[in-house]
């Protein structure tokens, strides 16, 4: 702000240093990591975070799979395996789920469920359209029957 008071003249003053086009890519690329992190979101590209996440995820899929090679049968016939992988905390992100039939974004209190068709809908509206559990409804992404007990 003070820099404002030595316009037309700022190479003269005590703050030319900060015309030095270092400072300002220094200063641009912080308010950009701040505003991101404001967001929830990460500043860095798409790419390079896909293959460091994958990176820190492939290990405990690898000793997973190691240990269920013995069980060939049995992990073979199972529709989808649930591996446990911890990220940094740079790599958790707020959910932008937005359900298809309650059109609201997901919370804590209303996660995003997995359905046996392997599609998503919020805790709440799978309650709702299956009254409370008490019987199977249709996926509204595909013509699937969905018993909401397997939710």
């Amino acid at each position: 702000m003070i820099c404002l008071l030595w316009t037309g003249k700022l190479d003269k003053s005590p703050y030319c240093h900060l015309l030095s086009k270092v400072i300002w890519d220094k200063v641009t690329r912080e308010l950009t990591r701040q505003f991101c992190n404001i967001l929830g979101q990460s500043y860095e590209s798409p790419l390079s975070m896909t293959i460091v996440v994958r990176v820190q995820g492939l290990p405990p899929v690898l000793k997973f799979m190691n240990v269920m090679v013995g069980k060939r049968n049995e992990w073979q016939t199972m529709k989808q395996l649930l591996v446990p992988v911890k990220l940094d905390r740079e790599f958790q992100f707020h959910s932008i789920f937005v359900c298809l039939v309650s059109k609201e974004q997901a919370t804590e209190e209303n996660p995003p469920m997995l359905m046996s068709s392997g599609h998503l809908l919020c805790k709440q509206s799978i309650s709702k359209v299956s009254k409370n559990g008490t019987k199977t409804f249709k996926c509204p992404y595909c013509p699937s029957d969905i018993d909401s007990r397997t939710v």
